[in-house]
């Protein structure tokens, strides 16, 4: 594959930045009942700490955990969703702006999205609104429409498209639904082509191509299709993530990508206007790679990736080397078939953290960063407490 020579220089990179390493203590597992597919973190409880949410079935549920302070977490609490309406992702956001998070929800066998209301600490179900198609699986919020309260759209796995709902003060208007065409899978919202309305990019599975939907700035909140991004006729895209991974100001695209005995992040340059360069691939370090986090995990300056690897119960991380090149992803023990993966600095030290739910050993998965800074650039803390080291 044309990738080769790419990657092989990537790697030879890393002696150069050898000293800068990303850390993680151990995984530190927290029961989750049933199939936890969703996983989210947000302050729900207004002490400053990112708590933990996790859906779960029988029955049909999210989980509450209070953050107890150095990112370690209480019992739980249950927020019920419906009977028989399988709980799949989660999205934490201040749905109805009076300054405390809420929680999204798709309930993929019901074919809809609840909100979870939080009032004074205490979260409780709220509306549910019907996405217009079937399946709902993954999700993503932001404002697409500017004005000020975050929409949601959803990934509808069954019906092949997706569904944008505008939010109108607090509550979801009726969904507006795209057709993607092949089976949809990771979602991500942000601004790729500068006008600056946030875009929609998306997985499509079967169609081996990342799609991106451009935001309309005539209409906001509507949209047409833009680049289609292909990742090879070998592998298929699951998880996706937006961020400037290359440094040059415009939002880069990475999925992860996997087929044919092959498993990558594949990373797609924005090359300015929303249009972007080919794929390129680095080694994923797990088989099967599906929720993808892009975030600074050694505080470089520089946007790092993470994959939750779902055959191989790992999760892994790859380090920026600059021009948006990556070293191979270092794995990390997990659960079993990890799905949700979030990064969050759950111990308030400056660094993000991360948190993946593992659907099959029904458990969370928290991960501690204990990069510590030194004069340019970051390095290892106390190694006696690692499980990975990331060159």
């Amino acid at each position: 594959m044309s990738r080769i020579p790419l990657f092989a220089a990537a790697l030879a990179l890393t002696a150069a930045a050898a000293h800068a390493q990303i850390g993680f203590a151990p995984q530190v597992t927290y029961g989750a009942a049933t199939q936890p597919d969703g996983l989210a973190f947000a302050d729900f409880s207004g002490d400053g700490r990112p708590d933990l949410a996790v859906t779960a079935d029988g029955p049909d549920r999210v989980e509450i955990r209070t953050n107890t302070g150095g990112g370690t977490f209480g019992a739980p609490v249950s927020v019920l969703v419906g009977g028989g309406s399988s709980p799949h992702s989660l999205a934490a956001v201040n749905i109805d702006n009076d300054g405390d998070m809420d929680l999204v929800v798709t309930l993929q066998n019901t074919d809809q999205v609840r909100l979870l209301i939080n009032t004074n600490g205490v979260l409780a179900a709220g509306a549910a609104t019907g996405v217009g198609g079937s399946e709902p699986r993954y999700l993503a919020v932001a404002d697409l429409d500017g004005n000020g309260f975050a929409d949601v759209v959803t990934s509808n796995r069954g019906s092949l498209d997706l569904s944008v709902m505008l939010n109108t003060g607090g509550t979801l208007g009726a969904p507006a639904v795209y057709s993607i065409g092949g089976e949809t899978r990771g979602v991500a919202l942000a601004d790729v082509d500068g006008d600056p309305l946030r875009d929609i990019v998306i997985a499509d599975h079967d169609g081996r191509t990342v799609e991106v939907l451009l935001n309309l700035p005539g209409s906001p909140g509507v949209f047409t299709p833009g680049p289609s991004l292909s990742v090879g006729a070998q592998l298929r895209p699951d998880g996706v993530a937006v961020a400037d991974l290359d440094g040059d100001g415009d939002r880069d695209v990475a999925a992860a990508t996997s087929g044919n005995g092959l498993d990558f992040a594949t990373v797609f340059l924005n090359q300015g206007a929303g249009t972007f360069g080919p794929a390129t691939h680095f080694a994923a370090g797990g088989v099967n790679p599906g929720a993808t986090v892009a975030a600074d995990f050694d505080l470089d300056g520089r946007i790092d990736l993470a994959l939750a690897n779902q055959d191989s119960g790992n999760v892994s991380v790859l380090r920026n080397l600059g021009a948006g090149a990556f070293a191979a992803g270092v794995p990390m023990a997990a659960g079993t078939n990890p799905q949700a993966l979030v990064a969050a600095d759950l111990d308030l030290n400056g660094a993000p953290d991360l948190g993946c739910a593992n659907q099959d050993s029904n458990t969370v998965s928290v991960y501690r960063n204990t990069s510590v800074p030194f004069a340019d650039g970051f390095e290892s803390g106390n190694t006696s407490h690692w499980s990975v080291v990331v060159p």
